[in-house]
C-alpha cells in the first residue's frame, strides 16, 4: 500500500465504513436438500441467526455486492494496519 497522509487513511476508513453500511451484511449459504441445491442469505440479528431463502441460483447483483463487501473488508484491514502503525508511533513519541 502506498504511503499517504494520515487524513487520507481516516477519510478512506470512513468512506469504506459508509459503503459497507449500504451493502448487505451476512453470507450466502448453500444447502443440499433432497439432492437439490438451494441458496440462503444468512445474517445475524442480535443473538439470532436469520436464514432468508434466495432461490436455486444466487442473483448476479447479490453476488456483485458480496464480492464488493469482501474487497472493502480487505482494504479496510490494510488501512487499519497502517493506522495502527501511525498511532503506535505517536504514542511512542508521547512516552
Amino acid at each position: 500500500m502506498k504511503k499517504h497522509s494520515e487524513s487520507y487513511y481516516w477519510n478512506a476508513r470512513d468512506r469504506i465504513w459508509r459503503r459497507l453500511a449500504e451493502l448487505p451484511q451476512g453470507t450466502i449459504k448453500e444447502r443440499l436438500i433432497s439432492g437439490r441445491t438451494y441458496f440462503y442469505f444468512q445474517r445475524r440479528e442480535g443473538k439470532k441467526v436469520i436464514h432468508t431463502y434466495i432461490g436455486k441460483e444466487v442473483p448476479a447483483d447479490l453476488k456483485k455486492k458480496m464480492r464488493e463487501r469482501e474487497a472493502l473488508r480487505a482494504e479496510l484491514a490494510e488501512i487499519q494496519d497502517v493506522m495502527r502503525g501511525i498511532l503506535t508511533g505517536k504514542i511512542r513519541n508521547i512516552l
